[in-house]
C-alpha cells in the first residue's frame, strides 16, 4: 500500500470511529427522565409551592417578572370530591435532606426568614437563616445534628418570609411535604451523574436536585439540558438560567 492511500486508510477510519467515540463519551444525565411516584395520601395542608408576595413584596419598586417565591419541588394536581388541589411533596432516602427555593429580587430584602419542619407526631423544629443580597437559587440543609427523617413518616415543610418583624403573617410562604424512604439501590462507586439518574429512576426527588444543582454548579454547561428538564418537569424551566447561591446555614430558634 503506498503512503497517500495509507493516510487516506486512516483518514476514513478515524472519520468512522469519531461518532463511536461521541456516543461512547455521552453523560448518563443526557436521557435524565424524573420517574414522578404516585400521588401521597390526601394533607390538611396539601402545599403551595410558589407565592409572590400576596401580603405586598419587600420591594418598594417590584419587578413585574421576579417576584416569585418557588419551592423547586414538584406540585401535582389531584382532583378531590369538589375541587382540586395542588399537593406538594417530594421523597428522599437521605436522613437529613436538602431542600432548594428561589429567592426573587423582591424577597431578598425581607427582614426574617424562617423555616420549618415537623413530623405528623411527635417532632417539631424552627429555624432562622439569612438571606443573600442578589436573587438566584438557595440551598437549605437539615442540620446533621437534629434528629434524622424516619423512614415511611411524612414531614410538613413550610418557608416563611417577613419584610419587617415583628409581623402576625408572612410576605412570602411555600410549603410541602416530604418522605424518607429505603431505597435498595447501591451506589458505591457510581459517578455522581450516575446517582443522578438512579435517583430520578427510583423517584428521589430532593436527592436528584441535591445531587444534579452541586454537578450544575460545578459544570454548568455540560448539565445544562439535565438541569433544563428537571426544571421543566416542576413547571420552571425559566429557572435554567438562574445562578445558585452558597446561601444558606439554619440556625435553629
Amino acid at each position: 500500500m503506498t503512503k497517500d492511500k495509507q493516510q487516506m486508510t486512516n483518514k476514513l477510519f478515524n472519520l468512522a470511529i469519531i461518532p463511536l467515540l461521541i456516543i461512547a463519551q455521552r453523560s448518563p444525565l443526557d436521557a435524565l427522565i424524573f420517574n414522578q411516584p404516585p400521588p401521597p395520601p390526601d394533607k390538611d395542608t396539601p402545599g403551595q409551592q410558589s407565592d409572590s408576595g400576596t401580603r405586598g413584596p419587600c420591594d418598594a419598586q417590584p419587578s413585574q417578572t421576579d417576584n416569585e417565591l418557588v419551592a423547586i419541588v414538584p406540585a401535582i394536581e389531584k382532583t378531590g370530591i369538589s375541587l382540586s388541589e395542588t399537593h406538594v411533596w417530594g421523597l428522599t432516602q437521605s436522613k437529613h435532606p436538602t431542600l432548594w427555593f428561589y429567592l426573587p429580587a423582591t424577597a431578598t430584602s425581607a427582614q426574617v426568614a424562617q423555616f420549618s419542619i415537623e413530623n405528623e407526631a411527635d417532632y417539631q423544629a424552627n429555624f432562622q437563616f439569612n438571606l443573600p443580597q442578589t436573587p438566584g437559587i438557595i440551598s437549605l440543609a437539615i442540620p446533621a445534628n437534629e434528629p434524622p427523617l424516619e423512614p415511611g413518616k411524612w414531614y410538613y415543610w413550610s418557608l416563611k418570609l417577613y419584610c419587617q418583624t415583628p409581623a402576625s403573617a408572612p410576605n412570602f410562604f411555600v410549603d410541602g411535604w416530604i418522605k424518607r424512604v429505603q431505597v435498595e439501590t447501591p451506589l458505591n462507586g457510581n459517578t455522581s451523574p450516575e446517582k443522578v439518574v438512579i435517583y430520578a429512576q427510583n423517584g428521589l426527588w430532593f436527592d436528584t436536585v441535591t445531587e444534579l444543582a452541586n454537578l450544575h454548579r460545578q459544570n454548568p454547561q455540560e448539565t445544562e439540558t439535565a438541569w433544563a428538564n428537571l426544571l421543566e418537569s416542576i413547571g420552571w424551566e425559566q429557572l435554567t438560567k438562574t445562578p445558585i447561591i452558597p446561601c444558606c446555614t439554619l440556625e435553629k430558634q
